[in-house]
């Protein structure tokens, strides 16, 4: 399937995970007997052998998010140390009190599940393979989420027991970092789309990035801003071709918040919309575009801006609402959008990104699914809004996949 938009090669995404794996415990064994199997016996500390290791990445930084939830969203390492087809039937978080929080079942787990080769769909891990599962839990106030969130993965294979095999707990921690609260990245407008957003949509989520022998995911909170006109077209001339007949483009992006600009990329064309460009570069993959150091060692990334719109240089301090450059489709894209998210270093792919709050937005519906986006963002036809039970005025939230937004004058 073709991606429609993306700020890196997403190509890339989910490839050579096993850099970020530590490597799996050595099981003792002794000289001319046969491979141990099962448990470990005879010692003060009694192990057991592990089909699968499981591994964390960050921790998870909870937000508060437009449907009214407070969320935590993180990402589990599942590394197959078998030569069996392991399939996963159960995922299990509970608290350090051992309060079950969250359970996938077999028929769950697979839309969580990604390799390098499907983000989405995988039902086992083979020989050797690692797979990585994308956890979001919900909880109705921030007081409710523990310090730390205990992690399960059961098993199974041919000769295993009929129950599966569990995995040790594995710990994600909670962290206490204040989220940043900051304006809306455009101006004053309406029908705003948030496409794909957190934390449903497999393109930014989960477009892990391996870079300089690391592993990021700098788009884990990316939002694609497009916009519908009033007939609910985001196409609002006649010729899907042109990036100009789109109701984004050219609208201003300006600055979230208060900052000091690190970078600028600009000079590079708009694509033909429609499909993303063939054998694009990573270092021009989000074409026209500006880096903004913010506080608390974090920073803004704007992308697929127009050439010659920026507004602003490298060293130049911003202020919010100042404006940045024009809508564009530049760089890795197939249709004109502001790509923004945050992140907590200045390379747009070595970095992790965080969460970020917008302090106020009217939600006005939610586009019915993204395959809807897909069929129909490059055409003139409407696309499908739904009301939505998080309609109506927000503060301090996080807008959710699809959702469709106005940013109100300040």
């Amino acid at each position: 399937m073709t991606s429609r938009r993306s700020t890196a090669l997403l190509a890339l995404g989910l490839v050579l995970i096993a850099a970020c794996t530590a490597p799996p415990p050595r099981v003792p064994m002794q000289r001319g007997h046969s491979p141990i199997t099962g448990e470990l016996r005879g010692s003060e500390f009694p192990t057991a052998l592990s089909p699968l290791i499981v591994s964390t990445f960050e921790p998870t930084i909870p937000f508060a998010a437009s449907n009214g939830k407070f969320i935590a969203t993180y990402e589990l390492n599942l590394r197959n140390m078998t030569s069996l087809m392991l399939t996963p039937t159960r995922v299990e978080v509970r608290s350090p009190a051992g309060v079950v929080l969250y359970t996938l079942d077999t028929a769950q787990i697979p839309p969580a599940l990604a390799l390098p080769s499907a983000r989405s769909g995988v039902t086992g891990i083979g020989d050797g393979q690692i797979a990585m599962l994308f956890m979001t839990l919900e909880f109705a106030t921030r007081a409710e989420i523990p310090d730390r969130l205990e992690n399960r993965v059961t098993v199974t294979a041919p000769g295993f027991p009929p129950e599966g095999v569990t995995s040790k707990s594995v710990a994600v921690t909670v962290s206490d970092a204040t989220v940043p609260v900051l304006g809306p990245p455009l101006v004053p407008g309406s029908g705003y789309i948030a496409a794909d957003s957190c934390c449903d949509s497999v393109r930014h989520r989960r477009a892990g990035l391996s870079v300089d022998n690391g592993f990021w995911f700098a788009q884990r909170f990316a939002v694609d801003w497009e916009q519908l006109d009033a007939r609910g077209r985001t196409v609002t001339g006649d010729d899907p071709d042109d990036p100009s007949d789109y109701t984004i483009y050219g609208k201003q992006a300006i600055a979230a918040t208060d900052g000091t600009v690190v970078k600028v990329i600009d000079g590079l064309p708009d694509q033909e919309p429609g499909e993303l460009p063939a054998g694009i570069s990573l270092d021009k993959a989000d074409g026209n575009s500006v880096i903004v150091a913010i506080e608390d060692g974090l920073y803004m990334l704007y992308a697929h801006m127009q050439a010659g719109s920026l507004r602003v240089e490298e060293g130049q301090r911003i202020a919010r609402g100042d404006p940045i450059g024009l809508v564009g489709n530049s760089g890795n894209s197939s249709v004109p959008h502001l790509h923004f998210h945050v992140m907590d270093g200045a390379s747009p792919v070595e970095s992790e990104g965080v969460p970020y709050v917008i302090d106020s937005f009217t939600v006005t519906g939610q586009i019915a699914s993204t395959q809807a986006l897909d069929q129909l963002e490059n055409t003139t036809q409407p696309l499908p809004v739904q009301p939505t039970p998080s309609d109506g005025a927000h503060r301090d939230q996080y807008p959710l996949d699809r959702v469709v937004v106005s940013f109100p004058r300040a």
